[in-house]
């Protein structure tokens, strides 16, 4: 019997069979037949619905900076980071967000050690740089200059390494800075001023990013400056400590030095080792219902499965 051939007239099912019409008895086998194909048909819109859904709804909504994973431990001399709601501010700063509709606001004061930086510090860290540093390491945030302050400043990017058992160097501490004046496309390794006004999008990975070091593992600080070098030339230039030490934090913001500045973060993306997330700041009253949307098609995709098997 090919179910190919079938079609229904007046509720009473009919097969083509050689060129001519047999009345049937499949009106049950009819139907099954169509709730299979009903059930695939939905399995198949929801596996596509969840392949075309903005990376938003898979990021992680981050509503408190005060607890674990994030702290705003690193904000001090007046130095303030909030999550913030962009809806109403209007601009570039709310209709080009690259997610919707909170972001952290960083603000520092008019002292020269005022500090805005948020930190993650997962339980354990991340793993030891040696274990790291592949072609599978990367980080990416986007960041909003305010229009305040010196043109450089804006928010950067900080790896935090710790080795609690040095051989060569008693110092086995040390951060790894990306700031984004010394990565401006075109002027990569030279001090260019930030565009203000708009969100833009920095990554870091073991080949690209230029980061400067606040000095360990046998070298010294390099106060925001040269030498600016990869991860990967960094793991080179550096003693054998470094490649034992851990990865413990990362933060983002607005260091000492950068008074009276206003910038935003948002959609943080950290691919280290087995860590692998993507976080969306949100107002704790604005946690778009995007979030839990990949759940709630997993579990109906599982229950049309189940269901299927069971027709099938």
């Amino acid at each position: 019997m090919n179910l190919k051939g079938c079609y229904m007239r007046h509720n009473v099912c009919f097969f083509t069979d050689a060129g001519h019409f047999t009345l049937g008895w499949c009106k049950t086998i009819w139907r099954i037949s169509m709730k299979s194909q009903t059930k695939k048909a939905n399995i198949v819109l929801a596996t596509t619905f969840m392949a075309a859904m903005p990376v938003a709804a898979f990021a992680a909504p981050i509503t408190d900076l005060d607890n674990q994973p994030w702290q705003r431990s690193l904000t001090t001399e007046g130095g303030t980071a909030e999550i913030v709601d962009l809806t109403g501010l209007g601009g570039n700063l709310e209709n080009n967000a690259p997610l919707p509709t909170g972001a952290v606001k960083l603000q520092t004061g008019s002292a020269s050690g005022s500090r805005a930086e948020i930190q993650l510090l997962p339980d354990g860290g991340f793993g030891t740089v040696n274990d790291l540093f592949n072609s599978n390491l990367s980080f990416g945030y986007s960041m909003y200059k305010g229009g305040t302050g010196a043109a450089e400043p804006a928010p950067s990017f900080k790896m935090q390494f710790y080795n609690p058992e040095p051989v060569q160097d008693r110092d086995g501490y040390m951060e790894l800075v990306f700031e984004p004046y010394w990565n401006q496309p075109g002027s990569e390794g030279a001090s260019s001023a930030v565009p203000m006004g708009d969100w833009i999008d920095y990554s870091v990975d073991i080949t690209s990013g230029l980061l400067w070091s606040t000095g360990g593992f046998g070298t010294g600080n390099s106060g925001g400056g040269p030498p600016l070098l990869t991860l990967q030339d960094w793991l080179s230039t550096l003693n054998s400590d470094f490649g034992d030490a851990s990865l413990f934090g990362i933060s983002l913001g607005l260091g000492s030095n950068t008074p009276d500045q206003i910038g935003y973060v948002d959609n943080v993306r950290v691919n280290a080792g087995n860590y692998s997330r993507t976080f969306d700041f949100e107002a704790s009253s604005e946690v778009p219902a995007p979030a839990s949307l990949p759940l709630l098609l997993i579990g109906l995709l599982g229950v049309a499965a189940k269901r299927l098997r069971r027709h099938s």
